[in-house]
């Protein structure tokens, strides 16, 4: 159990810190600490208003979540990724010039 606890504590201040720098880098913020604070309050509000107990948790987990983020994150968005660089990719060999082969050899 404290396996968990602490490999819990470690996957949040993880993520938080990569929060952090990147909006950060986003906002372009020489110093990122004015946003900890704001951005430890957001999480917190949206921890405490996400589920009012754990069988919503586990519901949602279960039931929603499947389709609201892992169904677009790993297939919809990688796939649409895929299509897009193969028709860039086809645009880009198309318009090259052919190079004569007999004259390589």
């Amino acid at each position: 159990m404290l396996a968990l606890i602490t490999g819990g504590f470690f996957k949040i201040g993880l993520f938080f810190y990569a929060t952090v720098l990147s909006l950060s880098y986003v906002f372009k913020l020489k110093n990122p600490s004015p946003l900890v604070f704001p951005i430890g309050l957001v999480i917190l509000f949206y921890s405490l208003s996400l589920t009012q107990n754990y069988f919503e948790h586990v519901y949602e987990g279960l039931k929603i979540i499947p389709f609201t983020l892992h169904l677009p994150f790993q297939i919809v968005i990688p796939a649409l990724l895929l299509v897009i660089a193969f028709l860039r990719n086809r645009k880009k060999i198309q318009s090259l010039p052919m190079k004569n082969t007999a004259e390589n050899s």
